[in-house]
């Protein structure tokens, strides 16, 4: 009857374990991570499996980047960096983890330019951010061009505020026009 018992407790355990392991790495990265500010171009899709969110696609993934010597397929670690408005740029790419912040990359197989050994573009590992339930079209709006007198009116400026530590990144907020989406949010519409 013991036996039983105690394998049960140990599972239960470990089924505690595994969801809270993952939770503790996030939330340091949230916490202790460096920030880093990415100007965003982003298209707010609905997916009934995971919630709201807006897909983003940021300026720092264009190049071109100069290929590390010896690759030839495989992600690639970008260190990061920041221009001079301090949004965060990709100052280059190796096969290694690299100093300071890093982040892998996946390299658009289709941007490769074997002559220069050059990549014209990269994909970050983190492109959405989720919004509440019912927050989507309201933040669509928000991230679209709209049309007044067929002249076209570009949205705010919009950055995502990223996390990176250790590697692993998340994306902690999103700014429209200088102010946290929350903000706009929370505004009657």
């Amino acid at each position: 009857m013991r036996r039983p018992l105690w394998m049960f407790m140990m599972i239960a355990l470990a089924q505690l374990a595994a969801p809270a392991w993952m939770m503790w790495r996030y939330e340091r990265v949230r916490l202790h991570g460096t920030e880093h500010r990415f100007r965003t171009a982003p298209i707010d899709p609905r997916d009934p499996f995971r919630g709201e969110h807006v897909v983003l696609e940021f300026e720092a993934e264009t190049g071109p980047f100069a290929l590390p010597e010896g690759w030839s397929d495989g992600p690639l670690h970008a260190e990061l960096g920041a221009d001079s408005a301090g949004f965060a740029v990709i100052v280059r790419l190796g096969t290694g983890a690299g100093e300071g912040d890093a982040v892998a990359v996946t390299v658009e197989d289709w941007s490769v330019n074997a002559d220069d050994r050059t990549v014209g573009r990269v994909k970050l590992p983190f492109d959405r951010y989720y919004v509440r339930e019912g927050q989507g079209p309201r933040t669509e709006a928000l991230l679209q061009p709209t049309w007044t007198d067929e002249e076209r009116v570009e949205p705010l400026p919009a950055h995502a505020v990223v996390r990176v530590r250790d590697g692993r990144a998340v994306v902690t907020d999103l700014v429209i026009g200088g102010r946290p989406l929350e903000a706009w949010m929370r505004e009657p519409s």
